[in-house]
């Protein structure tokens, strides 16, 4: 079926925060009492999945949404320091400008996605779902596709974290991951059907071949 809406993440796939994400993460720690990632080995983070980084940091699950609340206006007043990735406006508005409807699904805010991607890149996108719970994203998505009336095989996600790919499988949906996000990406490609984007300049012929192959 010819691929007719792309979700977007926001963090790790648009915007290139990581840092900013740590930073913010340890002087969450301090403040809450939860283990501090500062001298850990980035790249073994990196191949932790949501959940296991939580209960790596000892956040018990009640706590979550507290957190997700206070990273997110951590990370705001760092936004100067957040950056889209290269190709994103390009590989955006050439999606938009091909027919594709594009989706925004993030836990971070409608402000920060302005401040990062501007405020014209931001209006190319249909559908804007932001705040977002931690592991809420399956959710968003089937209330996605009660929006539109689409099918899930028409809808292809975009995204750089396990939890990513998990919510696009539950509701059906086809997931391309991204190989310069939080996620190691041997351990995001584990996850994966197809390979993942090397670059966001990639996206539109991954997406046209994908529509070929499945008609």
């Amino acid at each position: 079926m010819t691929c007719k809406l792309v979700v977007f993440d926001l963090d790790g796939t648009l915007a290139d925060s990581f840092d900013t994400f740590r930073i913010c993460l340890d002087e969450a720690a301090a403040e809450h009492g939860f283990r501090s990632l500062a001298g850990e080995d980035t790249q073994r983070i990196r191949r932790m999945s949501s959940w296991q980084l939580m209960d790596h940091l000892g956040v018990p699950i009640w706590k979550v949404p507290t957190l997700a609340v206070d990273m997110r206006r951590r990370m705001f007043a760092r936004i100067d320091a957040i950056r889209p990735f290269p190709g994103a406006d390009a590989t955006l508005r050439r999606l938009h400008d091909e027919g594709f409807a594009l989706s925004l699904l993030t836990s971070n805010t409608r402000d920060a996605a302005r401040a990062v991607l501007g405020a014209d890149t931001l209006a190319l996108f249909q559908h804007l779902h932001c705040r977002t719970s931690l592991f809420g994203k399956r959710f968003k998505l089937r209330e996605l596709l009660w929006t539109t009336r689409l099918a899930p095989e028409a809808v292809t996600c975009i995204g750089d974290e396990i939890r990513d790919a998990d919510a696009a499988r539950a509701v059906g949906m086809g997931f391309l991951g991204v190989a310069w996000g939080y996620t190691h990406p041997e351990a995001l490609q584990a996850h994966c059907d197809a390979p993942l984007l090397k670059t966001l300049e990639a996206l539109p012929e991954r997406l046209s071949c994908s529509s070929t192959t499945a008609d």
